[in-house]
């Protein structure tokens, strides 16, 4: 998961650079489009591709890649006007969002430490929304709906694990997914530049960065999932958000202000005390 949290913040860098040329419709199919083949390739060189062509929870499939979809698009959009910094952080309130949903939809017993852990990211994430500026915001909605839907696609990616014996073949059927269905808002816009850009080889590395990372992320976290529940190991997830914090300042530059600092540490606080509890209280049961 740890692993999976440094895809996550790589992703975000080459995004940020990404939406400075291309438009979001277009960064998201180009990207998914390289992915797959990247992994095609990897899996056809190494033997591994057996099962590729067999989709057996095809529904289970669709739905995740849709909310990996909408939480991508959401996220690289609120990026496009927001730094990387307050972008991963929202991405990064799923966990909230997946306790409730394993709660409220799946009817999973979810722990205490579960709930103040949540709570506390939650209230960390409401202080990224930079409530002084208007909390109800367009894009600060957007921002949000990034993690609700991150939190759906890992209770659905848990449910898909535990039913997948090879997590690779998952992952390639999702990429191939998003590819296809990312390619019906590319067409419909059918713009690939902002405004006064045009392709550069820059431009073909940030996919190829895309690419190699959003395969290390899903790959290593198809690994943790299979030995664990979302809910249990999402919160290892907001190492990414330190990252993100790290490259806004050392590559980008920009600097958070005093409610982002105190929001995403309690976002990050929140992923950490819930661990430290769940194992306090497993200790004392044993």
């Amino acid at each position: 998961m740890l692993l999976s949290a440094t895809g996550m913040s790589l992703i975000g860098v080459f995004g940020k650079f990404g939406i400075q040329d291309l438009t979001v419709s277009a960064l998201m199919f180009w990207r998914y489009a390289a992915t797959s083949s990247c992994l095609f390739l990897s899996l056809l060189l190494l033997g591994r591709l057996k099962g590729f062509l067999n989709f057996r929870h095809i529904k289970i499939q669709l739905l995740r890649a849709f909310f990996v979809l909408l939480a991508q698009y959401c996220f690289f959009y609120y990026l496009l006007h927001n730094n990387l910094l307050n972008a991963a952080a929202l991405l990064n309130t799923g966990p909230v969002f997946i306790a409730v949903i394993e709660w409220g939809i799946l009817r999973k017993k979810v722990g205490v430490s579960t709930w103040i852990g949540s709570s506390i990211s939650f209230l960390g994430a409401l202080l990224i929304l930079q409530p002084d500026a208007g909390i109800f915001s367009f894009i600060s909605l957007i921002g949000l709906l990034s993690g609700i839907s991150q939190g759906a696609s890992q209770v659905v990616f848990g449910l898909q694990s535990e039913r997948e014996e090879k997590p690779h073949i998952g992952v390639m059927q999702l990429f191939s997914l998003c590819t296809i269905l990312s390619l019906l808002p590319f067409l419909y816009f059918h713009t690939e530049m902002q405004i006064g850009k045009s392709w550069s080889h820059w431009d073909f590395l940030l996919i190829a960065g895309l690419a190699v990372t959003s395969i290390f992320n899903q790959i290593s976290r198809a690994e943790a999932y299979a030995h664990g529940t979302p809910s249990r190991l999402s919160p290892y997830l907001y190492f990414a958000v330190l990252l993100a914090g790290v490259w806004d300042w050392a590559i980008f530059g920009m600097a958070p202000n005093w409610l982002s600092i105190v929001g995403a540490t309690l976002v990050v606080l929140g992923g950490l005390l819930k661990i430290y509890l769940r194992n306090k209280i497993l200790k004392k049961k044993a």
